[in-house]
């Protein structure tokens, strides 16, 4: 008899894949086919646990409160999309709308599956099935650039463009995240100097092709991470959840130091655009932070609850940007910051709830890693989504760093001892744990 849990486990590290090929369906045969072939793991994990349910066999999923906040805040950006259609943007309709919704549940709640079926099996860690994940998807992508397949969104001669991807830059950031798991893994070289060596040389194919990709953002954010994961330094660190607040501010007023730094000789040979203005403009980015940053100042419509799903067409925010780039309309650009997404698209209230998960996650991995537990090296990967999603799309919606923040926020909603007072009632009835 198969195992009901193992089956689980392994939809859930292909989901990771799986996704990149939903990515590429979406450019390939269109917006509504890809996301819903992105849920599609998700959802069959989810089918699978209601199946098993339904003969009483599933095992009991106890959440804490915490689950209530996470819920709010992906109905929070569930919501914006009916808002998105009253306001008329041209980038969804009801049923793509339909289908996002889907899609930006579904990632957690399987994940959620995926803690209460191993609950009960000693020595299970989420990072054992995050990391597999991971490492599929590079391998996966690698598959695809030896079959001369390219990424269908970005393509630039020269340059690495993994095909199963969300556009290249996404790429960037899930490799930064797998070298920094990776990191955890370089220990007791004279116990297995086999793994040891074929986990280096997986670090070094995954950050070749990141040095390929060429994405500055996400490179130094990795590299300033490794510095601090390597030194131990981080054990030490106090207030990088306050820090990360200010990613934004911080790095538009030191973007001229930042130039100087990444035009050292070292840094050049790596990297191949070190142009003055692009560099201290972060290619363009700061256009579009500014007129966020005019909007917040003199016009704050759907300053409270959003102006819905692709906000800032709503409010004509980037014409001006479309016209500098080239582009034929506005609706189809993105205000390359998550952060600001969130605000404007879902207001105050969506923000609030935003920073409420990564509050939680923060202070739930700080904990792990501390303590050196086995979900140490997921603090690595909180951490860097800290960072990123406030300088970068990656942690909105339908891009990766979204799902995975959501999937890492598992752990942190099931009940535990710690927090019996806490608890919910089960979501279930108890059962025989579906293995």
């Amino acid at each position: 008899m198969i195992s009901k849990r193992k089956l689980i486990n392994t939809i859930f590290i292909l989901s990771f894949p799986w996704y990149g090929y939903g990515a590429y369906t979406w450019l390939t045969k269109g917006f509504a086919e890809g996301m819903f072939t992105c849920a599609l793991p998700f959802l069959l994990i989810l089918f699978i646990h209601v199946l098993n349910w339904s003969y009483g066999q599933a095992p009991p999923i106890r959440v804490n409160r915490k689950f209530l906040w996470v819920i709010a805040a992906l109905a929070s950006i569930a919501a914006s999309l009916p808002l998105g259609l009253y306001y008329k943007s041209p980038v969804i309709r009801p049923l793509n709308s339909t289908i996002l919704a889907v899609l930006f549940f579904a990632p957690f709640l399987s994940a959620v599956v995926v803690q209460a079926y191993n609950q009960a099996i000693k020595g299970f860690s989420l990072t054992r099935l995050v990391l597999a994940g991971l490492l599929g998807y590079l391998l996966f992508n690698l598959a695809g650039m030896a079959a001369g397949m390219h990424n269908k969104l970005h393509f630039f001669p020269g340059r690495a463009s993994p095909p199963f991807a969300m556009g290249i830059y996404d790429t960037a950031h899930i490799l930064s995240m797998l070298n920094l798991m990776l990191l955890f893994e370089f220990r007791n070289f004279k116990e297995n100097p086999l793994r040891w060596l074929a986990l280096g040389a997986i670090y070094m194919v995954a950050l070749a092709i990141m040095l390929s990709i060429n994405s500055r953002l996400s490179f130094m954010i990795f590299l300033v991470f490794t510095v601090l994961f390597v030194t131990r330094a981080m054990k030490v660190l106090r207030g990088l959840f306050t820090v990360s607040l200010f990613t934004m501010p911080i790095m538009m007023t030191f973007g001229l130091l930042i130039y100087e730094i990444l035009s050292l000789p070292v840094f050049k040979a790596v990297l191949e655009r070190v142009d003055k203005r692009d560099v201290i403009t972060f290619n363009g980015r700061t256009y579009i932070w500014e007129s966020a940053l005019d909007w917040l100042l003199d016009d704050r419509r759907g300053f409270l609850f959003g102006n819905g799903y692709n906000g800032q067409y709503r409010l004509r925010l980037l014409d001006w940007v479309a016209k500098l780039w080239g582009e034929r309309g506005s609706y189809n650009l993105h205000m390359h910051s998550a952060f600001l997404e969130f605000l404007i698209d879902q207001g105050i209230v969506g923000i609030v709830l935003m920073y409420g998960v990564y509050w939680m996650g923060y202070k739930y991995y700080r904990h792990e890693y501390m303590g050196n537990t086995a979900l140490a090296p997921l603090y690595a990967v909180f951490i860097y989504m800290m960072f990123a999603w406030q300088i970068d799309i990656v942690g909105y919606g339908i891009y990766s760093g979204f799902v995975i923040v959501f999937i890492l926020m598992a752990p942190v909603v099931m009940k535990s001892q710690a927090d019996a007072t806490d608890e919910l009632p089960a979501l279930q009835g108890s059962g025989d744990g579906g293995r």
